[in-house]
């Protein structure tokens, strides 16, 4: 198949080579000439490959094994190693002439050309070699040739990725099939160690019995063939003819279909005694934990539960029966392979055949029923310990209060668990001790009250222990632990374990469970009570997250009302005198006082302007008070909305014809619409919207909308300003927050204008919001929607 590809390939690549010489640019016949002899110097390469696939299948043919020597191990035979092809050295050829020489060796000695023509060979986009021709020193290259050449390189390019590719599968065939030798042998000599320690294992036939043979056979002149197993020498067939008879070619065919036969079925008595070993170790382990399990259930059950008498009337612990006189019948119970207790029958005389069967089958089904009931017994009490546990874990999630928390998980554990005792300690990093935090009962709350703690360095305490190492830590019998510390108020307790919180990587404390029955506990309780405290320990860290949360919020409450009150007392502090200094200088600036010069008069009016912009600032702070304090009182009358408008941009028009705006309400505005509010405060409101969006807008227009929609006022103010951008929507509703804080912002105001005028809007039972693109020149538009009759809110609604 490969033959067929390569002669394909080269009779493309000829053809090719013969398009483009019908048509070439030099001497047609020189061209031709070079193209016989490449053609001719194909063939001779494509016979030499021959050679070598020949040569090369030669080889693999499996050399006759040699007879071992009687006291050696048999050799192994020969893997076959993965051809190299490429080396590190450099691998290439020259044609000159009529003669291809290799070129190997370092870059120095490659013969490189003067004025030829180079041309890379590549595969996958990486140059993997290069092709260097030296022209005829009688005449130039054409383009022709140039293009030829770099058709050949491509072609050779293709060929050469295609053989390292052929070298890659041969060498991963070539590992593949040396594992799989590998892992026969291993098998091989690990059953052959199972089974004789090394020793060699064979059989002699001589025609009348089959014995051991345990030595080579002297090999003198009889037929071997090697027994195989996926082309793994594991043995070794020979046979000695009879040298009045020699064998013939038939006979020889059939002794190596023997061997074949055999290797296939001593392979198959391997694979089997695998199997057989696997299955063994299985039924142990189930024989294991059968025993284990019902040791177990022994030891946590009472001794009257462990034997009963049946009378013919009644059935009794056999602790409360009188012993038999005789026992004249036993029968083993067992439960997979491992018996786990006795039928006996007493009293009974001659015993028949079949009372003995019907025995034997009364304990087959007691040994199935008692293991179908122990295993019933087990799954109920662990879905009651799930149930439990989810239990636990809804508590522990509704109850936010961090003491009693644990208090309620340790009383519930010590009721739906059946404990002698339970309690929790926490760690105490700062004095290095485990304070015990709650405990179950009156013993317990006692234990809390005295302050019971633990140092968590203590070595004879399973509590610091278990909190050191980490883990659940049991004691199934206390009296026989020399290190317990026994505490005199739980004298009864029997066993004892010990389990840490842990959140994360840190130890909150242990979780400590007591019962006074030994061996109370196993590793399936310490799952369960692992899964309980994780959870009870994710449940305390957030009820201590919750606390310190409502501590801080009603400390932040309580910092609010104090502000609100220094603010409110500031600014009756404040207003008072600034009511009188803007009070003289209205007197002095009427000249009641006498004459003023121009600078006395431009003086004033300074103070007159700036005292009444402090003066408009301590009232908004007095508001924000007031509002916050929720003693912000509204007066409802019931007012023309338009009137109300009119009469704001009367009061605003000289502040919009200094900034070149036009200030208007909207020709298509509801002018009959009347409302029922507090006009006083929506006039303020509709003020702080107007005055802001002539600060923010120059050489633009401000429109008022006034329309009703159901029982809703509905105003628009719109502007042609800068704009806010639409992350900043709700910023600028916040108290003293401005959307430009750079310290070069051309609009000054102090920030709250807008968030009082939206506490007061919500106040109505109305809203207050802004929508805008943050496009300059799109400006902002703002809108307050108010019920027609005022629908007041409690302050602390207004407030929130």
């Amino acid at each position: 198949m490969t033959s067929k590809i390569f002669r394909k390939r080269m009779e493309s690549l000829f053809a090719d080579f013969e398009r483009l010489a019908t048509n070439p640019v030099g001497e047609a016949a020189e061209i031709r000439r070079e193209i016989e002899e490449l053609r001719a110097r194909m063939l001779e390469l494509e016979a030499d490959i021959k050679k070598s696939v020949q040569r090369a299948a030669a080889r693999k043919k499996p050399a006759p094994v040699a007879p071992p020597k009687a006291e050696e191990k048999q050799p192994q035979p020969p893997r076959r190693a993965a051809p190299s092809l490429y080396e590190t050295e450099r691998v290439g050829f020259a044609y000159a002439g009529d003669a291809v020489q290799p070129l190997q060796g370092p870059e120095k000695e490659a013969l490189t050309p003067l004025d030829g023509i180079k041309v890379p060979l590549t595969a996958s986009g990486q140059t993997i070699g290069e092709v260097q021709v030296q022209p005829p020193a009688r005449r130039a290259w054409t383009e022709e040739e140039i293009n030829l050449l770099n058709a050949v390189a491509r072609q050779a390019s293709v060929q050469i990725e295609n053989l390292r590719l052929l070298n890659a599968t041969e060498r991963a065939r070539a590992e593949a099939e040396d594992a799989t030798h590998r892992f026969i042998h291993e098998n091989w000599e690990a059953y052959l160690d199972g089974i004789r320690q090394s020793e060699r294992v064979g059989y002699a036939y001589d025609q009348a019995s089959v014995t051991p043979f345990f030595d080579l056979p002297a090999l003198d002149g009889g037929i071997q063939e090697t027994v195989r197993v996926m082309e793994e020498q594991v043995g070794l067939l020979y046979l000695q003819p009879n040298p009045a008879r020699p064998l013939t070619d038939e006979e020889r065919a059939m002794v190596a279909s023997v061997a074949k036969q055999i290797a296939q079925q001593v392979e198959n008595i391997r694979l089997l005694a695998d199997a057989s070993h696997a299955r063994a170790e299985a039924e142990e382990a189930t024989r294991r934990l059968t025993r284990e399990s019902w040791q177990a259930y022994a030891q946590q059950q009472d001794e009257s539960n462990l034997g009963f008498a049946y009378d013919s009337n009644q059935v009794l612990p056999l602790k409360n029966v009188a012993a038999p006189q005789e026992t004249n019948l036993t029968h083993p119970l067992i439960v997979r392979g491992e018996t786990i207790g006795q039928l006996a029958v007493a009293n009974w005389k001659d015993v028949s055949v079949e009372a003995t069967e019907l025995v034997s089958a009364i304990a087959e089904r007691v040994s199935t029923h008692l293991e179908t009931l122990r295993l019933a017994e087990e799954l109920e009490k662990h879905a009651a310990e799930l149930q439990t546990v989810a239990k636990l874990s809804t508590t522990a999630s509704t109850v936010l209060n961090p003491d009693e928390l644990l208090q309620s998980v340790v009383d519930l554990t010590k009721e739906r668990f059946g404990l002698y005792h339970a309690h929790i300690y926490l760690a105490n990093e700062a004095w290095q001790t485990l304070l015990l935090a709650a405990g179950a009962g009156e013993v317990g709350r006692i234990m809390v009250a005295d302050q019971h703690a633990i140092p968590m360095s203590m070595e004879q305490s399973i509590v610091a222990r278990a909190f050191r190492e980490r883990q659940a830590i049991i004691i199934n019998n206390v009296n026989a632990e020399p290190n317990h510390l026994p505490n005199p108020l739980l004298p009864e307790t029997r066993s004892e374990m010990v389990v840490p919180m842990i959140v994360g990587d840190q130890v909150l404390g242990v979780f400590d469970v007591q019962s006074q029955r030994a061996n109370r506990f196993t590793e399936e309780d310490a799952n369960i009570y692992t899964t309980l405290t994780a959870q009870v320990s994710v449940a305390l860290q957030n009820a201590r997250l919750y606390a310190e949360q409502s501590a801080t919020l009603a400390q932040l409450r309580e910092l609010d009302r104090l502000k609100s009150s220094f603010l409110a007392n500031m600014s009756h502090e404040l207003r008072t005198p600034l009511n009188s200094i803007l009070g003289f200088a209205d007197v002095i600036l009427e000249e009641l006082d006498g004459p003023l010069t121009e600078n006395m008069n431009n003086d004033l009016k300074l103070i007159q302007k700036n005292g009444q912009h402090l003066l408009h600032l301590i009232n908004d702070v007095l508001d924000m008070a007031k509002i916050e304090a929720g003693r912000m009182n509204l007066n409802i009358e019931h007012f023309q909305l338009v009137e109300l408008l009119e009469e704001v941009t009367s009061l605003t028009s000289s502040l919009a014809s200094e900034r070149n705006d036009a200030l208007f309400i909207e020709p298509g505005s509801d002018q009959t619409l009347e409302i029922s509010a507090d006009r006083t405060r929506m006039r303020q409101v509709m003020l702080n919207l107007v005055n802001n969006a002539i600060k923010f807008t120059e050489r633009g227009k401000i429109s008022i909308r006034v329309e009703r929609r159901g029982e809703m006022a509905f105003i628009a103010v719109k502007d042609t300003g800068i704009g806010i951008p639409p992350d900043n929507l709700e910023t600028v509703f916040q108290e003293f927050t401005q959307v430009d804080t750079s310290t070069t912002r051309k609009a000054g105001g102090t920030g709250l204008g807008l968030p009082i005028s939206r506490r007061l809007v919500e106040m109505h039972g109305g809203h207050l919001w802004a929508e805008s693109t943050g496009v300059p020149g799109e400006g902002s538009t703002f809108f307050v929607e108010l019920p027609i009759e005022a629908q007041i809110a409690e302050p602390e609604k207004a407030q929130k």
